[in-house]
């Protein structure tokens, strides 16, 4: 062990890397005067090389970047679809709920278990109940009403909230 560990610190003595580098340098020397093949072509080669690896380091990335993006446009795709599935399935429920209202039934009144709101309701006019049922259930700004019912915007949250304050008034609420 201990020869070993001198001649490892005798090969690591700064003498011996000049001695080193000097023959080196000799070998060196000798194989510039042995040479025979043209550097041109070395250096021609050696470029051509670089050049292959850049191209398909290049073709790779476009690749990968192609992958990548059809992925992403099949899922955008399938996100599309479960949107547009969703869409018409509360279309469909809403139509529903429309030609139910046109029939004079209101179905989510029917769920309604308090006694006293479904007294309060039905001592509401049409016109009353119908902007209830739009604002409440539907969930319509005055502006939509207003459109759908050919009255103004005002004259709709004035018939609302007359309505709102006779519904407090029979559950026995404050005005």
């Amino acid at each position: 062990m201990k020869a070993v560990s001198r001649s490892v610190a005798a090969h690591r003595h700064p003498r011996n890397f000049l001695e080193r580098d000097k023959k080196f340098r000799r070998i060196k020397q000798m194989n510039k005067k042995t040479y025979t093949g043209s550097k041109i072509q070395n250096h021609f080669t050696a470029y051509l090389i670089q050049f292959v690896r850049g191209k398909r380091h290049d073709y790779l990335e476009k690749k990968i970047q192609m992958a990548d993006a059809e992925e992403l446009l099949e899922d955008i795709g399938q996100m599309e679809a479960r949107i547009v599935i969703e869409e018409l399935l509360e279309n469909q429920t809403r139509e529903q709920l429309l030609l139910q209202e046109a029939q004079g039934k209101y179905p989510e009144w029917n769920k309604m278990s308090d006694e006293r709101l479904m007294k309060a309701l039905h001592t509401l006019r049409d016109e009353e109940r119908k902007l209830i049922y739009q604002h409440v259930f539907e969930e319509r700004t005055f502006e939509e009403m207003s459109r759908l019912n050919g009255l103004s915007e005002e004259r709709c949250k004035g018939i609302y909230y007359y309505a709102i304050r006779k519904i407090r008034k029979v559950m026995g609420g404050e005005n």
